[in-house]
């Protein structure tokens, strides 16, 4: 689940129809509209862009999870992402020009950004990365890596010296302890 930048809408995933699909709702719940209908397996991990225009989601409607965008009042979703690897969880770069996301396109989970209208993907870390957001000033993207691996880690937007910065931080270990998938308790990765 994600709020619009405005705060006044919701983006989340719902399998009220049968199969789990994004929807948007007023933020008190009221007025839901379903933005896609895919009838894949897993549709989740809605990121709302900076305007509150767009609504970037990862869905493993091809057999692999991909990143789309859906234009946050409706209509034909974008793939972003094609390569026959997965492709998940999605954050929008400050200026809503990129959108980062996890992919183990090169045999390790890793940060990979894509222009927002579409293009070549960017490979950002090189030590491992799964789940990832910019910092305010867009200078800086803060990222988690898989599980087994705690704390929180930071490298320049632009890609550089990859710094852990907090040892711990994970929520990772409570999730295993516990049995549940990310999605059963409603996250989207090991952050």
């Amino acid at each position: 689940m994600d709020f619009s930048p405005d705060g006044k809408k919701i983006a989340f995933g719902s399998d009220r129809t049968g199969s789990e699909e994004i929807w948007i709702s007023a933020s008190d719940g009221s007025n839901p509209v379903q933005l896609t209908s895919f009838g894949a397996p897993s549709t989740g991990t809605p990121k709302w862009s900076p305007d509150g225009k767009q609504i970037a989601f990862d869905s493993h409607k091809v057999g692999h999870s991909d990143i789309y965008v859906v234009n946050a009042e409706g209509g034909e979703p974008r793939r972003l992402t094609t390569e026959p690897f997965e492709n998940n969880v999605p954050s929008w770069s400050r200026d809503g020009k990129w959108i980062y996301f996890s992919s183990d396109r090169t045999g390790a989970w890793q940060i990979w950004k894509v222009p927002a209208v579409g293009g070549k993907a960017l490979q950002v870390t090189k030590q491992g990365g799964f789940e990832a957001f910019e910092s305010t000033d867009g200078r800086f993207l803060y990222y988690c890596k898989y599980f087994g691996v705690q704390g929180v880690w930071k490298i320049p937007a632009e890609g550089g010296e990859e710094v852990r910065i907090l040892e711990q931080g994970a929520w990772h270990e409570a999730a295993k302890k516990s049995g549940s998938s990310s999605r059963e308790r409603g996250m989207s990765g090991p952050c």
